[in-house]
């Protein structure tokens, strides 16, 4: 079930949303850091969580840009 507060179509493609864990390995970050990020009320709320809140996905695009915005250079090799 997506979010009902996001704007635009309630669906999408898999290879346009990520996980918790490719954030997570996008940043080199550990689980707890990784859970501090997605936690700040600045981060893209998700765009799906199932119930029980083990399962957190997000559109690609918005963490992007998220990323671009608050770790330049994350994008580099």
């Amino acid at each position: 079930m997506a979010s009902d507060s996001s704007p635009g179509p309630q669906w999408a493609r898999a290879e346009d949303l990520v996980s918790f864990g490719d954030v997570r390995a996008t940043l080199g970050l550990s689980r707890q850091r990784a859970n501090v990020i997605v936690s700040r009320r600045d981060f893209p709320a998700p765009w799906l969580t199932t119930s029980d809140g083990q399962t957190r996905l997000w559109r690609r695009a918005e963490v992007e840009v998220w990323l671009d915005e608050h770790r330049p250079g994350w994008r580099l090799p």
